[in-house]
């Protein structure tokens, strides 16, 4: 194979793979929203705790 035919064939992987994780995958605005949501009911948790021992 030529240096081009493994350009051609990188190239292809490559946008294959994007496609195939895009489609798969959450999108980045649905997972940054579940990660502030998980994060702020573990701080509620946490708050809830520290008040509940005190």
């Amino acid at each position: 194979m030529t240096g081009t035919a493994y350009k051609l064939l990188g190239y292809t992987v490559w946008h294959a793979g994007k496609w195939y994780l895009g489609r798969r995958l959450p999108s980045a605005r649905a997972l940054a929203l579940s990660g502030l949501a998980a994060a702020g009911a573990l701080s509620a948790v946490a708050v809830i705790g520290r008040r509940a021992a005190a």
